[in-house]
């Protein structure tokens, strides 16, 4: 139960960030604080005998609420330094390596057990936002720049088009479930049609005069990064779901 409140909370958090651009930052905290205290407080009330777990996982959360917001900040100032930028991008494999733990303190040390429903809402939350926001930051550490306001270089300014937003977060929860229906063949196919589906673009940018090959790796590393966080949530959910 503690890595899947955990992965609950940070989920929350991250959604509930999505609208600082219309709401002020105070309301955005004020909102945040709130989910922090309902999760603590439910998780004392309601799981047996791990009531703890509530306020471990909304400690977590707050460290990598308050880590984003360092750097949405710098940002916005346009000062942001190298410091806060590494910080920001290792914040996501520190956040990886913790909920690991987690599950192994899980299935290894405590007994109790986690309710299906909120187990698959827990995943499929996280591997939205929180999935965008963790390859973004493995992106980051593989090299890719980012503009003054945030926007990865090469993007099209301006753009209304925000399809990896929507067909990543799919296809991390698709993936997911096929691995715990044990669909192997079709998570390679699935694979295989990304690659497919991406090649015109990588192949037209490694035949401009200037090219660096950045799209290939960009396309390799950021599919690599989320395909493993969809492999993790799978495992998760397999090894959870037979202890239930």
């Amino acid at each position: 139960m503690l890595v899947i409140l955990t992965i609950l909370a940070v989920a929350g958090t991250d959604l509930i960030g999505l609208a600082h651009p219309r709401v002020s930052t105070q309301t955005v905290r004020y909102i945040q604080l709130a989910w922090w205290l309902v999760l603590t407080v439910a998780a004392a009330f309601w799981v047996r005998p791990e009531g703890w777990a509530g306020a471990v996982a909304a400690l977590v959360a707050l460290a990598w609420y308050f880590i984003g917001e360092r750097r949405d900040e710098r940002l916005h100032e346009q000062r942001e330094t190298g410091i806060i930028a590494e910080l920001y991008a290792w914040s996501a494999v520190g956040l990886v390596v913790l909920l690991a733990g987690l599950a192994w303190i899980d299935i290894a040390l405590l007994s109790g057990t986690v309710p299906t429903g909120l187990m698959w809402l827990a995943l499929a939350l996280f591997l939205t936002q929180s999935g965008n926001r963790i390859t973004r930051c493995v992106l980051l550490l593989s090299g890719r720049e980012l503009g003054a306001d945030g926007v990865p270089a090469g993007a099209v300014p301006g753009s209304r088009l925000k399809g990896g937003r929507v067909i990543g977060p799919l296809e991390r929860i698709f993936i997911t479930v096929l691995i715990v229906f044990e669909a192997y063949h079709i998570v390679a196919a699935l694979m295989a049609a990304k690659g497919i589906v991406r090649f015109p673009e990588i192949s037209a940018e490694a035949k401009r005069d200037d090219a660096t090959g950045t799209k290939a790796e960009e396309f390799l590393v950021g599919s690599l990064a989320s395909w493993g966080l969809a492999g993790g949530a799978g495992l998760l959910a397999a090894i959870l779901s037979v202890q239930a």
